[in-house]
């Protein structure tokens, strides 16, 4: 069955349904983690290529998804409020997330109430 869902998560990504991969993704890691954490090339995850995020990228994207709000990011960056939101849009592209709620798990880290940030780099 996990492979299954793993297949549909991929498909999911590869046709731009992030929301639907994500919520495939979390189902196929709850049902590895009853298993034991098999191993199998059915089990692999669709690997996106050229679609990294930048270094400026990653530091919105870590301070979204603890919930900071985007005139708070970019008073910690010293950008515009429209330069983050246009960093959170390519962001959502590149994870195939469809908004902040789904960020702390694209990215594999706690919400608001995770470590500091610092810790995460």
């Amino acid at each position: 069955m996990a492979e299954a869902l793993r297949s549909a998560t991929n498909a999911y990504r590869r046709a731009g349904r992030g929301m639907s991969a994500s919520t495939a993704d979390r189902r196929v890691e709850r049902l590895l983690a009853r298993c034991a954490s098999p191993s199998s090339p059915g089990l692999e995850p669709l690997a996106l290529v050229g679609e990294e995020l930048t270094e400026r990228e990653r530091e919105v994207a870590m301070l979204a998804a603890r919930g900071r709000t985007s005139a708070e990011i970019a008073a910690d960056l010293y950008l515009s409020v429209r330069t983050v939101d246009t960093h959170l849009g390519r962001i959502y592209r590149k994870l195939m997330v469809d908004g902040r709620h789904q960020l702390a798990d694209a990215l594999g880290v706690g919400g608001a109430a995770g470590p500091p940030l610092r810790n995460d780099y």
